[in-house]
């Protein structure tokens, strides 16, 4: 995971060339503990040194600028204009989308099903995402809103990141 902060601080240093440059070691030491706090000064954050939630929030969205202006591909080469629920019965294309994010989350936590992937949305998959709406404080519905999306979307991305070493993320308790 350190080696992946490490390289979007070197995509985010082609936008902002005053960012100090780090090594992609895959070790949290002082360079990168240095870079981390530039980053911080530079957006406006509390220079503190250690990758908490928000900093972690804004590196991947400087990131994704990046990306962005760049017109290279995301992580998760979804496009939808005009999102539709998904519930029960449903067969679109986004459920195949839906069933990789959760198996990804499977793979992380036992309380997590396998789902088969395919376009239908059938009851496993609705049990899997009430469970996954109710352990992240949506109403648990079973139906894939836009509001389950975008978090489906968000934690997906960070544990992307946090997959390999979840605590050397330090998330203030406090703020």
């Amino acid at each position: 995971m350190i080696s992946e902060i490490q390289q979007y601080l070197a995509i985010i240093r082609k936008l902002y060339p005053n960012l100090p440059a780090a090594e992609v070691t895959g070790v949290y030491d002082e360079a990168t503990e240095n870079v981390i706090r530039t980053f911080q000064i530079m957006k406006g954050l509390p220079a503190t040194g250690f990758l908490d939630l928000l900093t972690l929030e804004k590196l991947v969205h400087e990131y994704n600028e990046y990306l962005k202006r760049n017109k290279l591909a995301g992580s998760i080469p979804v496009h939808i204009p005009e999102f539709e629920e998904v519930k029960l019965g449903d067969r679109k294309d986004i459920v195949y989308n839906i069933k990789i994010i959760l198996n990804k989350f499977s793979e992380k936590y036992k309380n997590y099903p396998k789902l088969e992937i395919n376009d239908l949305y059938d009851i496993k998959t609705q049990e899997a995402v009430r469970s996954f709406q109710e352990r992240s404080m949506l109403p648990p519905t079973g139906v894939v809103d836009i509001n389950t999306w975008n978090t489906l979307v968000k934690i997906y991305g960070t544990c992307k990141l946090c997959r390999t070493f979840p605590n050397q993320l330090l998330i203030p308790i406090d703020n």
